[in-house]
């Protein structure tokens, strides 16, 4: 059935759905819509994937005994299929399929999945700054595809999909059971082609909500801050608590970090080192990571010199340091971040913060900080491909020594900001920053 697209909402509407992605606690680094992944380093390299597997023996006739438990898992397989009640209710994929999340399971890494061809074919490593969707990220923690933000000026915003909305149909198909990836599948395609969403919303109505797909250009540097500073009355612009625009204070929100990052980062910081500021305001709340290398290349402009981070895996350290030149080593910085900053954003808090470059406002960061790397896999036989595992090798260190993952960035001067505390003061963590820029001059 087809539903009209629904118009953008307006008023009070509208400013209440701005503020959720400011409160809303992510529980794990989200898989966006052809964006989330930070991705240390990608690489190839062989790997075993679902299928029929067989021991291999020796030239004495003995099993190899490496094999023994994928030869126990192929007995078991064969057992159930030819005598189990349910047996007609068994598939090849998805007992193989089970077997290796059963194994990922194992380890108790969030970190650490399989890729299914299906899902690397839909662009779920896809790190760079454009593709054809709806324009939101995702995630399924809680046990549902959660709408976790749309995308700033995305089709999927311009349609009325929320933070907080829960994904439970897309063109009428129930996602029970299924993963964000499956989402990122099924909801991605070409520009110009509608998708229909059932979208539970956070007070429990239901909701079908067409959005026309488009090309979405994933903006990371923005020169407005995400959320009316004084909700209903401020639009767009930067003014201090009293209502007064701000021109002695330059802002930048850096949303995620992508192939694309450095280049409009250079653009917003053009004439700000040398401008009539007291300071800057790096906004990093809610950014979910992004790319080590582009991630790297921002706090470069930053930093004349120091470390950045570490990457420990094993016995093996390696060492990121600044490089002299970048466009904004002089200017105070303060830092904003809030419980949604992972990877990346905490790369970037640390880095700054530990250089003594950036005082770090607002509340713990999230705590991911896991060098992860994708392997293609490529054993299993198929043409069509074998998918790829998508593992932890390392963590992150910040240049103080100390681990960002399961542990996040601490401020050094605390602001939560409630729902509540927002509607009533407005965003007074940008407030408390643009106080203490201009009061430590």
């Amino acid at each position: 059935m087809h539903y009209p697209e629904q118009q953008p909402p307006g008023g009070p509407e509208r400013l209440a759905r701005l503020a959720v992605p400011i409160f809303l606690m992510l529980s794990m680094v989200t898989l966006a819509f052809g964006l989330g992944f930070l991705v240390h380093d990608l690489t190839t390299d062989s790997g075993s994937s679902p299928g029929s597997i067989t021991a291999p023996v020796t030239d004495d006739g003995h099993v190899d005994e490496d094999s023994v438990g994928a030869a126990i898992l192929n007995e078991i397989y064969q057992i159930l299929s030819s005598q189990h009640v349910d047996r007609d209710d068994l598939s090849e994929e998805g007992f193989f399929r089970s077997a290796i999340e059963g194994i990922i399971d194992s380890l108790n890494d969030p970190h650490t999945d399989y890729l299914s061809p299906e899902e690397v074919e839909a662009g779920a490593l896809d790190l760079s700054s454009s593709y054809e969707g709806i324009g939101a990220s995702v995630s399924d923690a809680s046990g549902e595809v959660t709408i976790v933000a749309p995308f700033r000026d995305s089709p999927a915003e311009d349609a009325g999909v929320r933070a907080g909305d829960v994904i439970r149909e897309v063109d009428g198909e129930p996602t029970d059971g299924w993963t964000d990836q499956q989402a990122v599948q099924e909801i991605r395609g070409p520009a110009g082609t509608e998708v229909t969403l059932t979208l539970e919303r956070t007070d429990g109505t239901i909701e079908e909500v067409t959005v026309v797909r488009g090309d979405i250009l994933i903006q990371s540097i923005f020169t407005d801050p995400p959320l009316e500073l004084i909700p209903g009355e401020s639009g767009d612009a930067v003014v201090d608590r009293d209502g007064n625009a701000v021109d002695d204070v330059a802002y930048l929100n850096i949303a995620q970090f992508h192939d694309q990052t450095l280049e409009e980062l250079h653009e917003a910081l053009d004439g700000v080192e040398d401008g009539d500021y007291v300071g800057l305001i790096l906004d990093v709340r809610s950014n979910p990571g992004g790319l080590l290398s582009s991630t790297v290349d921002v706090v470069n402009e930053f930093l004349e010199e120091g470390e950045i981070l570490s990457e420990v895996s094993g016995e093996n350290e390696r060492t990121w340091t600044a490089e002299s030149g970048g466009m904004a080593t002089n200017i105070p910085i303060v830092v904003l971040q809030d419980e949604g900053s992972a990877s990346g954003a905490e790369v970037l808090a640390a880095a700054l913060r530990d250089n003594d470059r950036a005082t770090v406002i607002g509340t713990q960061s999230f705590g991911k900080g896991t060098v992860n790397q994708v392997r293609h896999l490529e054993n299993c036989g198929d043409p069509e491909g074998c998918g790829a595992l998508y593992l932890s090798v390392g963590r992150w260190l910040t240049p103080g020594g100390k681990q960002i993952e399961g542990t996040g960035v601490g401020p050094d001067i605390e602001v939560p900001m409630e729902e509540q505390d927002y509607l009533e003061q407005g965003d007074i963590q940008v407030f408390e920053a643009i106080d203490f820029l201009r009061e430590n001059q």
